[in-house]
Formats: structure tokens, sequence, C-alpha cells
């Protein structure tokens, strides 16, 4: 019986050539007529052998296309790979009893050597046989059995070339394939790198040579075939973001920590972008050998944000800030105020007359003034100040932490004179004016809270005082509660000012 696992080593290697059941080969059948010619028999084979049956690659003399392999001669060398000479069958108690001897063809004399497939650890194994057949008995001689193995050898060689070719055929399947894959990824990458607006680089260290993907030169507005501008590529960043962009990698380069960063950006056709880089570092066995990075155009991105931001901060009617930003701002100032000793001063602003222009002449005049007061108020405050529409006709300035008393109050009797207008011009609504009232953050009290409490209280007196004397359509705001005398500013037109 033959050992099992050989016999599926056998069988797996045979699987492997792919050599059982093709056509016919003029290599093989040269074999099997040449072994047929020196040995002088009326038969020869080259024999292939699966699980149940002997299957010719090429066969010469009354020889079927293949037969069940349990009676076959041939067998007996397969199983044992080992060349097997019998001068007469029939004497011979492994063969006797076969039909193939004694039946047709009447096998007598047999000689045959196994057939080897070399496996990719160097191990032969047996998958078949070159034999001779007679149907004559004859001397074994042993120079017969020499120059068959001389031909099995020959055997064993074409089968190996069979076997190289067909695994240098995988290789080369293989090997295409993964040229397809990645010429496919190459062209996904393309896409995607197109579609985030996104390119990749990589910066040799060693050769100070950099290498773009079509994506970096797109951002940089450049053709690809025209090559990386090497000494140029820092121009594309203006100032402050290059020296922050330099700054970044030389800290990647001496921690190994990679960086993310948005920075401003000119392209070669002088168009600014804003763009995200991220960089690292490739090690080659433990060695840098070169930064790489990802570059992307997020200048879509950054103007979405920005106007997001824009409005989340802005008044739509007017323009102006809104009492969020107003908030955040001020809070920024009085964290300041506490760090470096200054005291910001808040003005807060009430229309006079408003309501009645409203009430008259419909919500599109009222809108028109609030416009206006918008504008004058950009007008007059200037940079370092904030101006916010707090909600209604209610309005606030928060001053810089530098500014004088004798400045904020200067500042706030322009205001006076710059907010009073008529409404469209129109006589049957009363002019609209403003009341203003103004407090400063101070040492021993710098919360936003009590800063505004002081300056509405401060409004407050303001309006009552300009009620006192008389000044037309004031208003009411009796329902606020005064604050305290002491500590507050209040600033009040007079009847007799040009307040246009």
């Amino acid at each position: 019986m033959p050992d099992p696992q050989r016999e599926a080593l056998r069988q797996e290697m045979l699987a492997e050539i792919r050599l059982l059941d093709t056509p016919p080969e003029r290599e093989f059948d040269a074999l099997a007529r040449l072994a047929q010619r020196m040995l002088g028999t009326s038969m020869s084979s080259v024999t292939l052998f699966d699980a149940e049956r002997q299957w010719f690659k090429a066969r010469r003399g009354p020889l079927a296309p293949e037969t069940e392999r349990g009676p076959a001669l041939c067998a007996a060398v397969f199983e044992s790979e080992q060349p097997v000479m019998v001068g007469d069958a029939c004497t011979d108690e492994r063969f006797a009893d076969s039909r193939f001897v004694t039946g047709a063809p009447h096998v007598r004399f047999y000689a045959g050597v196994p057939v080897r497939a070399r496996r990719p650890d160097g191990e032969a194994v047996a998958i078949g046989t070159l034999c001779v057949l007679h149907d004559e008995p004859r001397e074994p001689a042993p120079a017969d059995l020499e120059a068959l193995g001389d031909l099995g050898s020959l055997a064993d060689a074409l089968v190996d070339a069979r076997a190289a070719a067909l695994r240098a055929n995988e290789v080369s399947e293989a090997l295409r394939t993964a040229v397809e894959e990645l010429e496919r990824e190459r062209r996904q990458l393309k896409q995607a790198e197109h579609m985030a607006r996104m390119g990749s680089w990589r910066y040799d260290l060693d050769r100070n040579v950099t290498i773009w993907s079509d994506g970096v030169f797109a951002i940089h507005e450049l053709p690809p075939g025209g090559g990386v501008p090497e000494g140029e590529i820092m121009n594309h960043f203006p100032e402050p973001d290059r020296a922050a962009f330099l700054t970044a990698v030389a800290r990647t380069l001496d921690t190994g920590e990679p960086f993310e960063m948005d920075a401003d950006f000119v392209t070669a056709r002088d168009n600014r972008r804003r763009v995200r880089c991220s960089c690292r570092i490739e090690l080659s066995h433990g060695r840098a050998v070169a930064l790489i990075g990802l570059i992307q155009d997020i200048t879509e991105q950054h103007d979405l944000e920005r106007k997001l931001r824009h409005q989340a901060r802005t008044d739509e009617l007017t323009g102006l800030a809104n009492r969020r930003e107003f908030n955040r701002v001020l809070d920024q100032r009085i964290r300041t105020a506490r760090q470096d000793g200054g005291d910001p001063a808040v003005l807060l602003i009430d229309l006079d007359g408003f309501k009645a222009v409203n009430d008259r002449l419909g919500h599109a005049a009222g809108d028109d003034v609030l416009r206006r007061v918008g504008e004058r108020l950009t007008a007059v405050c200037g940079a370092g100040c904030l101006a916010a529409r707090l909600g209604g006709d209610e309005f606030a300035v928060v001053t810089p932490t530098g500014m004088t008393d004798e400045q904020v109050t200067a500042l706030a009797k322009r205001l006076l004179r710059d907010l009073r207008m008529p409404p469209g011009g129109a006589m049957s609504a009363p002019t609209v004016t403003a009341s203003i009232g103004y407090a400063r953050s101070r040492a021993d009290d710098r919360d936003r809270d009590a800063l505004l409490h002081r300056a509405d209280a401060a409004l407050y007196d303001a309006k009552r005082r300009k009620r006192r004397s008389g000044w037309p359509e004031a208003g009411d705001r009796g329902e606020r509660r005064s604050g305290p005398a002491s500590d507050i500013e209040a600033v009040t037109p007079s009847p007799t000012v040009d307040a246009s």
C-alpha cells in the first residue's frame, strides 16, 4: 500500500504542474519514441498517475489512452519511486496476475523509471513514469535500465521546465495584476486628490529632492510635467506663515513629532489661497530618510467658515456686532485689563423717539433708521472700538483699554451729535436722538455683569435728566432700576446742541 502522506504529496505536485489531460506535446512524444528505439521494444510511454488511473502523456505501440491504476505495471515504479525492470512478467509474482500481462497487450518484458517534478524547496517527487514494454520476454540488462534512466532525466527536465514556466507565468500574471491594481489605485488616488483638492509630497533628506503628486502641482497652478520648483517652494507662503512652516519642519526633524497647520498661500498665477499642510518623518532602519506630507486647498472651506463666523457674530440688519460678539470682546478686554492694568469702557446707547417711527411710519422706516445708526456708529468709532447692536433700539460700544475719560466723553458727545436724525425726512414723526451712559471697569470690579449694570444705571440717569430738561420724545425707560450715583459717568445732550 502506498504511503498516504507521500501519495498526497505526489498528487499535489501533479496538480501543480497541470500536465494531466493535456494535448500531446512533441518533446514528450520524442522521448517515448527514443526510449522505444533505444531499447528495441514494441511499446513505450510517458505515464502520469492520479488517484484512480494511469494516463499516457505520450505512448508508442498498442496502448490505450488511459487505464485503471490498480493492475498497471507502472504503478510499482510510481509508488516506490524506484526503477523497476522485469525480464518476464508472467514469472514475477507482482505482475503475473495483471490483466495487462494475461491479456492485451500481453506484456512480458517491462522496464520503467520514475518521472519526477521538483518542488520549490528542491525535493523531487514522482508524478509518473517513463517505461518500455515488450510482448516477448528478454534477459534484463543493466545497460538498458541505465539508458532508460538517462531518458528519464530528460523527462524530469521537461517537467521542471514546464513547472518553471508555469511559475513564471503565475509570477508574470501576479505582477501584471499588481501593476493593473497599482494603476487603478493611482487613478483612484488622482481622482480623490482632485475631488479633495489635495496632493502628497516627499522630500528626500539625502538627495535634497522633492517629489510632488499631480494634486500638489494643481494647487500651485503649475503643469505636472514642468518639474518641482525646488528653490521657490517656500515663496508660495507669505510671511508670517512661511516662518511658521519652516519652524514646524525644524521641530519635526528635531523631535520626530508630525505637525499640521493652516497657512495662507499664493499660487504661481498669483491667486491667493488657504491651504492645510501636514508633515511627518519617513524612517528607514530607524533613520530619517525623508519628510512626507499632504497639502490641501481649503480656501472654500476657510471662506465658508469665516463667513459663518461673521454671520454668527454680526447683526444682520445693521452689520454691527451682535450681543454674543459684544460679550465675547468685552470679556476678552476685561481679561486683558486684569493683566496689564488697563480699563476698557462700555457705552450703552438707547434711541429716543424710535418707537414713534415704527408706530407712525412702519417697520421698514424703523429698519432704515437702525441701518443708518449702524453706519454712523461704524464711521465714528473707528479702529479699536467695537460697536454692537444688542437688540431692538439698544446699541453699545466697547472702547480699547487705553482710552482716557476725556476721549471716551468726546466719543460719546460725537455719537450724541451724529445719531440725531430725522426718519427719512418725514415731518410726521419725531427726530430720533440718542441717550448714552457709560462706565469703566475698575481694578476692584473687573466683571462684565457689574460693568454693564453700572453703564445701564448711567444710561438711566442720562435719560432721566434728559426728560427733566424737557427734551422731546425722550422715551420711557422707567422700567430700568437706577444705580448708585457714584462711579457713574452720564452724558446727556442739551436741547441747544445741534445733534444732526
